[in-house]
């Protein structure tokens, strides 16, 4: 009985931790590619040639755009 008890638990522990995980990846899937641009990035561009006003308007536009979701 207490091997029962002591597995039913265990079963649960380790759902609520699959489902956990589910929810963590998704949500870092989600936000993918919609973060500005960090000061490093830009400083790397800026030392590329392509750091000026424009570009960066451009590149950050066309991350915006980019899908929220993937599509098979």
């Amino acid at each position: 009985m207490l091997d029962a008890v002591v597995g039913a638990v265990i079963v649960i522990v380790a759902t609520t931790a699959l489902a956990l995980a589910v929810t963590v990846v998704e949500s870092s899937i989600g936000s993918t590619g919609r973060q500005p641009l960090s000061s490093h990035e830009i400083k790397l561009l800026q030392q590329a040639g392509r750091g000026n006003s424009q570009n960066l308007q451009l590149l950050e536009a066309e991350l915006q755009a980019l899908p929220r979701e993937l599509n098979p």
